[in-house]
Parts: structure tokens; C-alpha cells; sequence
């Protein structure tokens, strides 16, 4: 569990210094964003082992599960105190750290992004 924590106080640190335009705001949007897509890859995933439906959320409700969900994550998520101990904890990092971690996060974030269609799709073509 100590190494997932560690990659996940990286991965705030490198979504915050991708560059300057408003990085508090893009930290807690991508981990919406990740998040979700979480979220709708194990509702496919419960959803075909037991044989439930867990979304049939229509729009409107939809859009307010979204700016429900934004608004937690940024409650639990905004801290730029503790992401001050995270930036001091990697700012002395190698290049070749830097690199793979780079590497990590980004395959993270792909991954993460890519596996609810990846999922869906299989379902849907079995």
C-alpha cells in the first residue's frame, strides 16, 4: 500500500507541474477524471458479474452526479498544504527518475482513460 500512496502523491506532483496555467484546478480535475473513469470501468465490471444495472442515469441527473462528484473532489482533494509536502518529498529527483515517472503517470492516466471503452466494448461483442 506505501508504494501506491507514494505513486499517488507523485502523481499529484507531476499533474501540478506540467506547466503553470491554473494547476490546483487541473490536479482536481484529472483525479475527477480518473476517477470516474474508475468508477464506470468497475460498474461494467459488477455490472456483468452479477447481473445488475448500476447507471441508468439519465441526462439531467447525470450532469448533476458530474458537478456533485467535481465538488467532492475538490473538497477531498484540494489541499495545497499537504501537495507542499509532496512537492519538497520529489523536488530533488534524477532525470531518469523523472523520466520513468513521467512514463508511470501518463500510462496511469491512458490506462485509466482507455479501460472503461476497452471493457465496454468486450462486453459488447462477446
Amino acid at each position: 500500500m506505501s508504494k501506491f500512496l507514494r505513486f499517488y502523491r507523485y502523481f499529484i506532483y507531476r499533474i501540478y507541474h506540467i506547466n503553470n496555467n491554473d494547476p490546483d484546478l487541473r490536479v482536481v480535475g484529472i483525479l475527477a477524471f480518473v476517477h470516474m473513469a474508475h468508477i464506470f470501468t468497475l460498474s461494467l465490471i459488477i455490472s456483468e458479474l452479477f447481473s445488475i444495472r448500476l447507471f441508468t442515469i439519465e441526462k439531467p441527473e447525470l450532469y448533476i452526479f458530474l458537478l456533485v462528484f467535481g465538488l467532492l473532489h475538490f473538497i477531498i482533494f484540494y489541499k495545497p498544504q499537504k501537495w507542499e509536502e509532496y512537492f519538497k518529498e520529489f523536488e530533488n529527483e534524477a532525470k531518469e527518475e523523472r523520466l520513468k515517472g513521467s512514463f508511470l503517470v501518463w500510462g496511469y492516466m491512458i490506462v485509466s482513460l482507455i479501460m472503461p471503452f476497452v471493457i465496454g466494448i468486450y462486453l459488447a461483442y462477446r
